[in-house]
């Protein structure tokens, strides 16, 4: 998708969601539910006959068969028991109660249906406050854990207090999950008097705009307006009836937190240029978007002065924060903001100490390197059609993430792990690994490394122990320029890599980007990626500005929040709001003359069919290998000629 594009109908066509909207999808149950999941009733006495002693007694058993794991008792005593007594006036609270016993009942049971189906009765019928919010509660959770965030908006609405009872921010986050046909009728059955129904109203509006409906969201911006909106809904409501003919233009202001002075000043130096470049290449390619200011606060590379920049950008209405730069200080940053959808995105902090909604980092090392060895896996089983796999691990650099991934999707996808072997890359040799390895007789051989010295260390150690007739696939490393200007071909040629960046090959977004920092700040980029990485985070924020047309954070959030997939320096960036991280495609290239090439099945197989009928480069008077390719792999190579 290009930058500046909906995502939203690509997105969200292929949603499949129970979207049973209106209170009564919740709030309505039949009157004959004692019997889902398969709990029979239990003998309770006739109304008649029941006094309030006998009664609580009753209740008692009922919410000790709970108390002790008897769920199915627990769940059909106390359906027969609000059968009875939800009539009688004076015994209507504890037939409010039998009914909690029988919803927490099914929630013990993993029937979360039949636990909805009671809590929506219980609270249509107004129980005890108390009682009320814990149901609400338990309810809310239930829909949103099941993909019904549409019934858990209509019940938080439909409950007197319900705001109160699960929060102004969860009930953002639901209503962030659904899509405008999912709002309207919600915002349609609910009027934006009150503050719960404005949050609902707000998105819908948000939304509105980035479908370009601007006439719409303006009628019922001013709506918004006219109730008792929180801040974060009537600042958003105010923007859109503010806004001149056309939304999608006007002034907005973006956020950095660097370490400009301090030992990190070299790095944060290089993070400026690349957040400039791209706010310059914005305003070249949009004359008539938005009028973009950039501020920039230094941290003096002290992660303690995180919190009181943050304030200070948020003083100062940014709409989004870029950095910090390492992830106790991105921790801290997020922690720090008084505005939840206020975005920050971090180009290099490593890792998410804590997933929180509109945050996101580029750099997460755990999901780079998990996602290119899965997309490798998927790809050596379904296009190269290669099963007998095995795995060479370096300990101790933070690949075990990787390794892991690599091998459950070999499994899952009919794969067969034939070695797994583990070498201290602190070491000059690993000899024994590799030649376990070669004893197991694989086609393919996962070989990742952490960095380009990890290659130079290991690719020509593969082809004197043994690996020399096998199909090495390696990390992103592999690809390094670094690695590929110092390697001899022998230890290169015909491994598969996975890339999200490809830095090599010509006519490239990295080489583009390459040719305009050089000729802006007059100095060579080599292969620093650090200015790359925050010119994609800042294109995000630039992105989600045009996507949203609205310069404020929470409709930037909203958007962010869709997954649009974006175009960047340093791949095809998404971010993904669950693990507020931001993911990259993988694409599967071999290299051939020190260049990564597309990977061709064909050309691979014939490769491995040559090696393997020739004699062995380490003994001159070998006799010619004609096994080739082992049993296993032959029916799957087709029509390839094995020379």
């Amino acid at each position: 998708m290009r930058q500046g594009s909906s995502p939203f109908h690509e997105r969200r066509r292929t949603a499949t969601r129970r979207v049973a909207l209106g209170c009564s999808a919740v709030l309505v149950a039949a009157a004959g539910c004692a019997l889902i999941g398969g709990n029979p009733p239990i003998e309770t006495a006739a109304p008649s006959t029941v006094d309030p002693e006998g009664a609580v007694a009753a209740l008692r058993v009922a919410e000790s068969d709970y108390e002790q794991g008897r769920f199915v008792q627990a769940a059909a005593r106390g359906d027969s028991l609000d059968a009875a007594w939800r009539e009688i006036e004076s015994l209507r609270a504890l037939a409010d109660r039998a009914l909690s016993v029988a919803g927490r009942a099914f929630e013990a049971q993993r029937l979360p249906g039949a636990a909805a189906d009671r809590y929506g009765m219980l609270l249509a019928r107004a129980p005890a406050p108390s009682l009320e919010t814990a149901t609400l509660e338990r309810l809310v959770r239930i829909l949103s854990d099941t993909n019904r965030e549409p019934e858990a908006v209509a019940a938080v609405l439909s409950t007197p207090g319900g705001i109160e009872a699960v929060g102004a921010e969860d009930l953002r986050r639901l209503t962030s999950a659904l899509t405008v046909r999912e709002l309207r009728p919600l915002t349609e059955i609910f009027p934006p008097e009150t503050a719960a129904a404005a949050i609902v109203h707000a998105q819908f509006v948000r939304l509105l705009v980035i479908e370009r409906e601007g006439a719409e969201a303006r009628r019922l911006a001013a709506r918004i307006l006219e109730g008792q909106p929180a801040e974060p809904e009537r600042v958003t409501a105010e923007m859109i009836v503010r806004a001149e003919t056309d939304l999608g233009s006007g002034d907005a202001r973006i956020g950095a937190i660097l370490p400009l002075t301090g030992d990190l000043a070299e790095v944060g130096q290089v993070l400026r240029e690349g957040i400039e470049l791209a706010v310059e290449r914005y305003g070249a390619e949009r004359p008539a978007g938005f009028d973009v200011e950039l501020i920039v606060l230094d941290d003096e590379s002290n992660p303690e002065n995180t919190v009181g920049l943050v304030r200070s950008l948020e003083e100062r209405d940014v709409i989004a924060i870029v950095g910090p730069l390492r992830s106790e200080s991105f921790a801290a940053a997020v922690r720090a903001r008084r505005n939840p959808r206020l975005p920050i995105i971090s180009p290099t902090a490593t890792e998410v100490l804590n997933p929180a909604p509109a945050t996101y980092t580029l750099y997460d090392t755990d999901t780079r390197a998990s996602d290119v060895a899965e997309e490798l896996a998927r790809w050596t089983l379904e296009v190269l059609r290669l099963r007998r796999v095995a795995v060479l691990e370096p300990d101790g650099v933070g690949l075990g993430g990787a390794v892991t991934a690599f091998t459950r999707t070999i499994r899952e996808h009919g794969g067969l792990l034939v070695g797994h072997e583990r070498y201290d890359p602190g070491l000059t040799t690993f000899q024994g690994p590799i030649e376990a390895i070669a004893a197991s007789e694989p086609d393919v051989v996962f070989a990742p490394a952490a960095s380009a010295s990890g290659v130079l260390a290991v690719a020509p150690q593969l082809f004197y122990y043994g690996l020399y007739d096998v199909i090495v696939i390696g990390s992103e490393a592999w690809a390094e320029p670094a690695a590929l200007r110092r390697l001899e071909r022998f230890a290169t040629d015909h491994r598969v890599v996975g890339l999200a960046t490809d830095r090599v090959s010509r006519d490239t977004p990295w080489r583009r980007f390459v040719a305009d920092y050089e000729r802006r700040y007059r100095k060579t980029l080599r292969d620093n990626i650090m200015p790359a990485l925050a010119h994609d985070a800042t294109l995000l924020v630039l992105t989600a500005l045009d996507g949203a047309r609205l310069p404020i954070p929470a409709a930037l959030a909203a958007y962010l929040e869709l997954g649009p997939e974006v175009e960047g320096v340093t791949g095809r960036l998404r971010p993904e709001a669950g693990r507020s991280v931001v993911r990259r495609s993988t694409e599967v290239r071999m290299l051939v003359d020190g260049s990564p090439v597309e990977a061709e099945r064909e050309e691979l197989l014939a490769w491995l069919a040559e090696v393997r009928a020739a004699p062995s480069p380490f003994a001159p008077r070998d006799s010619v290998r004609v096994d080739t390719l082992r049993a296993e792999a032959l029916r799957g190579v087709g029509t390839v000629s094995i020379r």
